[in-house]
């Protein structure tokens, strides 16, 4: 790795932003999951050998408490979750079925349109049934929605020959909605017949505010039975749910080793203005951790649009979690007889000759193409200068693939399994399910060791071996004192820091705000009468609209100079992308101890606080993961907290905007929001500062408590407790370190 790689400094444009140095984090070499499971279950039988020996007293209740909460940390353990992004026709839905082993799970083909339902896939480990499990949209949220789809047919429609592009999408949105539920009839009735619960007699869920189940013994039969609650079909108006549905989410058999602990989301590219639908999908971009850009191979590297979903990149990166991208071309099978006439390739190119067959001089094509692809996606990633202002972009980042799901599952491929490289994205997901078991189950097995450190230290109760624990008691208790001090020293800087660079935003935001707001509000390369509605839609949705057209977010506009001051420092501060910054608050959670390795050296001649200092070292790094795991959570409502406050300050005027109708109406509705906005713009942005800054704060004080209570609670009974364990777990202890090494 370079010097450049080594080092980086933050491109802030305050003199005074700290440089950072990136730590490459050593990641030790995984065991394969049916190793790791053994670990689990010997670990598991260790502990309960321990606990059946347990009397009724506050130390053995101690014990007790803290091997249930490490049972608990087998099944709390957040998924792993991969979003996968496309157009309509890019392949998606046959990439995912390749993927699981079949062609029947998802529908697909381009004569019924995608819609934009959201689709999880999850493993089914308790049965061999294919399940799905349907999330309905609140009764209210359809009723609000109604009344706009209602109100968009009755203005337009009469005068559907003078719209313009953006006026008949939504005619088309509209009316695609009403007839797709009700049948044609449906927008002449009234929103009053329209809401009645007849009409929802085969989803009772719906008006219950439930989750509709539906199982099939094979793929074939749910996806036949899941179709009419995510896919449009023009042709068969009526019964067709999919406007009221928030997700599916669909178990699948037979595929724990890809997805137990890792979920596949379907992420539709475009919205339709719901506002349950378009929260859920902002909500499930920022939880994933990996990201799968699907795009057909003849417009892969030429493809703008496949990389649309980096306008929603601090979604991905300070407001998310991403870690890697994966661009994924798909129908390489599909090329043309005239291919090699077209690139100009000779038959030694391909290194094929006259004799050879039609097939052999396809395949050689096929993978001779998928070469240049993988090369001209490469140069049009890093054409994307905006992915490395947040984050590091490393060899691991970005992965590029060529698959042919339809030669992956032919019974007459002219293409070896390996070449169509599905099995490559097999792969991919099986590392992300065992990287998952590997930490639970590392996890798991030192929380292990550490009790019965804990109970091998337990085991001399003497007047003699007390003193010397009072005594370390003392010790550990005056340098919790002072690393509390210095964590607590270094979250006051960052947050000192930070207010600096909110301040500066918030001067900014008050002088640009209204320039910046309408770019928005009164584009001026939009027809007024098309964008009348997309203006009284962002309103309605208190200031985020997301439809075919694209996506539209005024609180995260406003937002935008706050935004421009701190990003380089908020990078420096949180984990990114497998690297910790050297000032980060991670590296200083990292560096937090009470136990110095010369206490380790001074104590090891007594076996006994040998015992008893291992126990709580495994306790404080426990403790220190918990608050590492808890801060990459926070941190999404930290960096988002900006244009959430800022949307609190502008609720009333989204309110009195989107009631505003009739001859004029645009022009009043731009004149109140930005009446309020130079009214309001004092208070909305320092709320907002203060509003970040309280998050921190909330953030430091919450992992100092944790901090201290669970290490106090730890040295009290590891040393101050006077209760005699006469188990001898000597030899399970020497089990257990082999099995963590």
């Amino acid at each position: 790795m370079n010097n450049k790689e080594n080092k980086r400094v933050l491109e802030n444009e305050n003199p005074s932003a700290p440089h950072v140095v990136f730590k490459k984090q050593k990641l030790a070499t995984p065991l394969s999951t049916v190793d790791m499971m053994k670990n689990i279950t010997i670990t598991k039988e260790k502990m309960k050998k321990v606990e059946h020996n347990f009397k009724k007293n506050s130390f053995h209740d101690y014990i007790r408490e803290t091997i249930t909460k490490l049972d608990e940390t087998l099944n709390k353990k957040k998924k792993t979750t991969v979003g996968v992004f496309g157009k309509t026709g890019a392949g998606k839905s046959s990439l995912i079925n390749a993927v699981l082993g079949g062609r029947d799970l998802l529908p697909s083909g381009t004569i019924c349109a995608c819609t934009s339902v959201i689709i999880q896939i999850e493993a089914n480990v308790t049965d061999s049934n294919y399940t799905a499990e349907i999330e309905f949209i609140s009764k209210k949220d359809w009723e609000n929605e109604l009344k706009n789809i209602l109100s968009v047919i009755s203005e337009d429609k009469k005068n559907l020959k003078g719209q313009n592009n953006e006026s008949s999408e939504d005619i088309t949105m509209a009316d695609e909605k009403i007839k797709a539920l009700y049948g044609n009839e449906g927008a002449s009735k009234t929103l009053e017949d329209l809401m009645k619960d007849n009409n929802f007699s085969n989803i009772p869920e719906f008006l219950t505010s439930g989750k509709k189940t539906i199982t099939h013994e094979n793929a074939s039969d749910l996806s036949e039975e899941i179709d009419c609650y995510i896919r449009h079909n023009g042709s068969s108006p009526g019964g067709r749910y999919w406007p009221i549905v928030a997700s599916v989410t669909i178990m699948v058999p037979n595929c724990k080793d890809f997805l137990e602990h890792v979920v596949l989301v379907d992420l539709p590219g475009t919205g339709d203005c719901n506002k349950t639908r378009d929260e859920m999908w902002k909500s499930k971009l920022r939880d994933c951790s990996a990201v799968w850009i699907v795009s057909e191979i003849e417009r892969a590297a030429s493809d703008k649009s496949a990389w649309d979903i980096l306008k929603n990149i601090t979604d991905m990166a300070q407001g998310g979690e991403c870690r890697s991208i994966s661009f994924i071309c798909t129908k390489t099978d599909l090329i043309s007889t005239t291919y090699m006439r077209s690139v100009k390739l000779k038959d030694k190119d391909l290194e094929i000759t006259c004799k050879d067959t039609q097939y052999k001089r396809k395949a050689a094509c096929i993978l001779y193409r998928n070469k240049e692809a993988k090369e001209e996606v490469k140069k049009s990633f890093d054409a994307q200068h905006i992915i490395k202002k947040y984050f590091n972009c490393d060899d691991g980042f970005l992965s590029i693939f060529t698959v042919s799901s339809e030669e992956f599952i032919s019974d007459t491929p002219i293409l070896e399994k390996e070449q169509t490289e599905i099995p490559k994205l097999q792969d991919l997901l099986k590392g992300y399910n065992n990287s998952q078991i590997n930490e639970m189950g590392n996890q798991y097995v030192l929380g292990a060791r550490g009790i019965l450190y804990l109970i091998q230290g337990s085991r001399d109760t003497s007047q003699d071996m007390n003193a010397q624990k009072c005594q370390l008691y003392q010790l550990l208790e005056k340098n919790l004192h002072r690393a509390l001090e210095d964590l607590q020293g270094h979250h006051n800087h960052v947050l000192d820091f930070l207010e600096e660079l909110l301040s500066a935003g918030t001067k900014e935001s008050e002088q640009e705000c209204i320039k910046t707001a309408t770019n928005v509000i009164k584009p001026l390369d939009r027809d007024n009468r098309g964008f009348h509605k997309i203006l009284t839609a962002l309103c309605k949705n208190n200031g985020y609209h997301r439809s075919r057209k694209g996506e539209f977010d005024l609180n995260n506009i406003l937002a935008t100079h706050m935004y421009n001051n701190i990003d380089n420092f908020f990078n420096s501060l949180f984990l990114s992308h497998g690297n910790v910054f050297e000032k980060s608050l991670q590296a200083n959670i990292d560096k937090f101890t009470i136990i110095t390795k010369d206490m380790m050296t001074e104590y090891n001649h007594s076996p006994m606080l040998n015992h008893v200092l291992n126990f709580l070292k495994i306790e404080e790094n426990k403790v220190k993961s918990d608050i590492i795991r808890d801060l990459r959570q926070r941190k999404k409502k930290i960096y988002t907290s900006l244009q959430v406050s800022i949307k609190e300050t502008m609720l009333p005027c989204y309110n009195q905007a989107a009631h505003l109708k009739g001859i004029g109406s645009m022009l009043k509705q731009q004149k109140v929001l930005l009446s309020y906005i130079e009214n309001s713009k004092t208070e909305m942005f320092h709320k907002a500062k203060k509003h970040m800054l309280e998050l921190l704060e909330l953030a430091k004080n919450f992992h100092k408590d944790e901090l201290k209570k669970n290490l106090k609670t730890a040295m009290k009974y590891s040393l101050l407790n006077a209760s005699l364990l006469y188990m001898d777990v000597s030899k399970d202890l020497k089990e257990l370190e082999l099995l963590h090494k």
